[in-house]
């Protein structure tokens, strides 16, 4: 299938940006699917109209965007293409920005938010289930806060997995890592512990009633919790 695409030359500037542009569009279209091998990069070359550097550049861009795979010497591969591997990007870019507490949880707040209200509208009985038992093990580590940590992402990553979102659920579970940064010296504290476990059964309880409303803004209450303490414990710290 590869081979056959139907390929123009470029006669415009910013090339290699047009062509990942162009071999993007091929995948949208389906007429490159996963698994597929591109040409040769002197076959794309010829194709394109442009220079193998400028060639290299754009399989460059596609790679770390998960598009391709480039085994040197082994050919170029289109990707699984799964949603969940083209976001990993976002994880990085977050670890180079300068990103300020609020604005984290101004993210977080929004797109758990919609993850608990997306989870309340299909939760199965079994995903209540695996809550409950979450909430259960968060009261049993409240006296030892790294644990305690765990289970946390483990209970916000299931809730993600309810609302069968893959892009919500990699932004949702990349925020959350780069917050444990912010949240370490906050969730040392037995009192912040044991008001995060309240927030997460009001959550649950709104999932249970099917409320998506309600789990929206028990999630949006948790996250504004959340930002407090993590304010409180960064100012006693300095």
């Amino acid at each position: 299938m590869a081979e056959t695409l139907a390929i123009e030359p470029i006669q415009r500037e910013n090339v290699a940006t047009i062509i990942v542009d162009r071999l993007l569009g091929f995948v949208k279209a389906g007429k490159l699917n996963s698994g597929d091998r591109l040409p040769s990069e002197r076959q794309l070359a010829e194709r394109f109209g442009v220079s193998r550097p400028t060639i290299r550049e754009a399989l460059s861009a596609l790679s770390a965007l998960g598009v391709v795979e480039i085994n040197h010497g082994g050919g170029i591969f289109v990707s699984r293409l799964d949603a969940t591997d083209l976001l990993q990007p976002l994880t990085f870019f977050l670890t180079l920005e300068s990103v300020t507490v609020d604005k984290l949880y101004e993210a977080r707040r929004l797109i758990e938010g919609e993850i608990a209200a997306l989870a309340a509208h299909q939760a199965m009985p079994e995903d209540l289930g695996h809550l409950e038992e979450l909430l259960t093990a968060q009261a049993g580590s409240l006296g030892d806060a790294a644990e305690y940590r765990t289970v946390d992402t483990i209970f916000h990553d299931r809730l993600a997995m309810m609302a069968t979102n893959p892009f919500l659920m990699r932004a949702a579970q990349s925020l959350n890592m780069l917050g444990q940064e912010f949240r370490h010296l906050a969730s040392e504290t037995p009192s912040v512990l044991a008001g995060s476990l309240e927030d997460h059964k009001v959550i649950v309880a709104a999932v249970r009633a099917a409320e998506p409303e309600l789990a929206r803004k028990a999630m949006a209450d948790h996250m504004e919790n959340v930002l407090r303490t993590t304010r409180e414990a960064a100012r006693k710290s300095k």
